[in-house]
């Protein structure tokens, strides 16, 4: 479903030791060692380190996208940033994230800046980087190499996202558009959704089923169900009317 490279080269004996800078939420500069400690130093609230720059007839698109878990916006500098975030917003349970949230500088004095770093809600601290395919050069690679080594001599998670499928990026930004909390049909009627649900159910059954005023409206909050994860789906599928849904097992109303 997604391009996601967990091991992108051979690890360098360069990276460490490596010293990491960030800026506190009051604006203030921060460095230090890369070390454990910084697991303490809440680095996922800090601000943008940096910001892309602008140009004439640039084709990357910036902007910022509104991460439904924290209710906060989250600056991302190109619209494959953007569905990374959409789909850490409705894969993921997240307390906080931040773009651009520090920059490393590496022992062999290369620098780089991951695109966030994400605080779990089981506490894990992840840092991403996300580069389309056709931009992962060896040096990129041995960039994400050293990154990795870093990230694990610190005790964060690292990932790289290469890019989804046309049709995951478009189901993707379908069901983004329905996670406001305002589509959420409601305790009573996602409850009788989910006892009905003893399978595989399709949008429109499940629309039907929640009981709502019209059909109209169980679909989008159907669609809202589906972002919150209250629900999946194959996101590799054309997504209408008949496509089947199931119940997280591990999600609540």
């Amino acid at each position: 479903m997604t391009d996601k490279q967990h091991h992108p080269t051979e690890l360098t004996s360069s990276a460490l030791p490596a010293t990491v800078q960030w800026r506190t939420p009051d604006g203030t500069d921060k460095s230090g060692w890369a070390t454990s400690t910084l697991l303490d130093a809440n680095i996922h609230f800090a601000l943008p380190i940096r910001t892309g720059n602008r140009y004439p007839r640039q084709r990357n698109y910036h902007g910022k996208y509104y991460f439904s878990q924290t209710r906060r916006h989250v600056w991302h500098e190109s619209l494959l940033e953007a569905s990374v975030l959409t789909w850490l917003d409705m894969h993921c349970s997240i307390r906080a994230i931040t773009s651009q949230p520090m920059t490393i500088v590496f022992g062999d004095g290369l620098s780089h800046t991951p695109d966030f770093l994400a605080l779990h809600t089981d506490h894990r601290q992840v840092v991403y980087d996300v580069k389309p395919v056709k931009f992962l050069t060896d040096k990129v690679l041995a960039q994400f190499a050293k990154t990795r080594e870093l990230c694990e001599s610190i005790g964060w998670g690292y990932e790289v996202y290469t890019g989804f499928t046309d049709q995951v990026r478009v189901n993707l930004d379908w069901f983004g558009a329905f996670k406001h909390p305002g589509y959420h049909p409601g305790l009573v009627a996602t409850a009788r959704l989910l006892a009905a649900m003893t399978g595989p159910m399709t949008v429109r059954e499940a629309a039907r089923t929640l009981g709502l005023g019209t059909l109209a409206e169980g679909r989008s909050a159907v669609y809202h169900l589906t972002f919150t994860q209250v629900l999946t789906v194959d996101l590799t599928r054309r997504i209408s009317d008949t496509t089947p849904l199931e119940r997280n097992a591990h999600a609540h109303a």
